[in-house]
């Protein structure tokens, strides 16, 4: 446990002060790439988040503790309009709950199920709908369940992303640890895919399925030690 102090507490400082220092930054011009400059460190930090805290998927007492502290902290933020400031809550009880999820359900089906099903429910749905974005975009309405990336110096958000794909990347990363399939390369390969489908997003101007981007991040980076898992045994599991 001591071991995950320093890079959980060096990852979330970091985070913490692009979340929470914003709008004390420096205005960027012009607004679209202002945005990715402000959007693109926050998706990277998050995805290390759920790196460094994935080892706790074995301890559950501390995986409840950190999901009611994240629960306590998001429902002050939002009563208080918090807006990018309550990311940070947002983020550790999303990470929490993923990582829960992963350890109540161990199941072997679940680690290819998972991925697949619900990355292709996120592509299929997404894409038609071609909703259109704007950057820098408005702050949302202090909905709990988008994580809003702040803009610097400027009332208006970088990007946002929905609370469910930081629970559904983290509950894959708590498989990859439990599993032992390469926890460092799948965090690398889902964070890519969040980045990626960021940066699709910004040059298209339209919504992107960050999840199914997610998803395929995992499966691509752990594709080498899947077939392994699979001779294993693995699917089987439950």
């Amino acid at each position: 446990m001591a071991r995950l102090a320093a890079p959980v507490l060096a990852v979330l400082g970091a985070l913490a002060a692009l979340l929470l220092l914003a709008p004390a930054l420096p205005e960027l011009q012009p607004p679209p790439r202002a945005a990715l400059v402000a959007a693109v460190p926050p998706l990277a930090l998050i995805g290390a988040l759920a790196y460094v805290l994935g080892p706790l998927t074995r301890i559950p007492v501390a995986l409840a503790a950190l999901a009611a502290a994240g629960l306590l902290a998001t429902a002050a933020a939002a009563a208080l309009g918090a807006h990018g400031a309550g990311t940070l809550p947002e983020t550790l009880l999303a990470i929490a709950l993923g990582l829960l999820f992963a350890r109540v359900f161990d199941l072997g089906a679940f680690v290819l199920g998972l991925p697949l099903v619900i990355g292709v429910v996120d592509l299929v749905t997404t894409l038609p709908a071609a909703t259109t974005k704007t950057w820098p975009m408005p702050v949302s309405a202090g909905d709990p369940l988008l994580l809003e990336l702040p803009s610097w110096s400027a009332q208006t958000a970088a990007g946002e992303i929905s609370i469910a794909t930081v629970l559904f990347l983290a509950a894959l990363q708590g498989y990859a640890v439990r599993e032992r399939l390469r926890p460092a390369g799948a965090a690398v390969g889902m964070t890519v895919g969040l980045l990626l489908a960021y940066l699709l997003e910004w040059r298209t101007d339209r919504a992107m399925p960050f999840t199914a981007f997610v998803a395929g991040g995992f499966l691509i980076a752990c594709s080498d030690a899947l077939p392994r898992w699979l001779r294993g045994g693995g699917i089987e599991r439950g």
